[in-house]
């Protein structure tokens, strides 16, 4: 069974939160602010796009037109360090493929035909940089400094229970023989166990699945509390990821309207949010 106790006082936990002189702001975590890799978790400030994406809104939403997406994207890559002509980005479906990628892959997803689904991606190619989308899923960031390879994943409850942070660490151990206690990781911001209500039976699936009856909480009747990040970390620790080497940056999607979409809170209506993560 999972004990908590055991790895708190080693777990490191908080963001770093800075603003571009655009109006761009995001969150890192302090532990993957290295020589060797850069990284970022956008939020909603500075972009572009109308109510209710405002404003910067890094999806392609129907209702929301391209080239907003193309602004808001090359503002945040301008504040933070990143060249958007050498971004790929996810093809999600909730699931648990995770896909190695090379500068050739750059620009699929935005300007080129998108990748086969996938909601994890790999590389140890300082050319490209991998890109997630979220707006109440989880972010996972993953960093060899010894074998030089980082990984990016898209953490639903669908792929979360499909233990996707740990495929992506096997993948980078299978691809660049990556040794999981070299990996520093980070559990980015997601929706918090307080504000995902699910159905109970999905709580115990959770609690079989993860070894921990403590991953959720009584809900209303025949409901549940799920805590994700928490099922994120057990599968981070199984994995063999030391557990100085990770970093819940403990921010609520649903808590903070000012700073991100969530697509509970706003039913739907809103824009997502991205993860950045690339070699230097």
């Amino acid at each position: 069974m999972f004990d908590a106790s055991k790895y708190a006082a080693l777990i490191q936990h908080g963001y770093l939160f800075y603003k571009g002189e655009n109006g761009t702001s995001c969150l890192r975590a302090e532990a993957l602010c290295l020589p060797g890799v850069a990284h970022a978790f956008s939020t909603r400030e500075g972009g572009v796009s109308p109510a209710p994406f405002d404003t910067l809104n890094l999806s392609w939403n129907e209702k929301d037109c391209f080239a907003n997406a193309v602004e808001n994207f090359t503002r945040f890559c301008t504040a933070f360090g990143f060249a958007y002509s050498e971004l790929t980005i996810i093809n999600y479906e909730h699931g648990v493929n995770v896909l190695p990628v090379t500068r050739a892959d750059c620009g699929r997803g935005f300007e080129k035909p998108p990748l086969p689904f996938c909601d994890a991606l790999v590389t140890d190619d300082p050319g490209v940089t991998l890109v997630t989308s979220h707006a109440d899923c989880g972010a996972l960031f993953f960093y060899d400094p010894v074998n030089r390879a980082v990984g990016m994943a898209h953490a639903g409850w669908k792929g979360t229970l499909g233990r996707i942070g740990q495929r992506t660490v096997e993948t980078m151990q299978a691809c660049y023989g990556c040794a999981p206690e070299n990996i520093i990781a980070a559990i980015g911001p997601c929706i918090c166990r307080d504000c995902f209500e699910v159905d109970k039976a999905l709580g115990e699936r959770f609690a079989a699945a993860f070894d921990d009856p403590a991953i959720y909480s009584p809900g209303k009747p025949g409901k549940a509390q799920l805590d994700l990040a928490r099922a994120a970390l057990i599968q981070l620790l199984d994995a063999g990821i030391e557990p100085a080497h990770i970093t819940m940056m403990d921010a609520c999607t649903y808590h903070e309207p000012s700073l991100f979409f969530s697509y509970r809170r706003d039913k739907g209506k809103t824009g997502s949010m991205s993860g950045f993560i690339k070699l230097t």
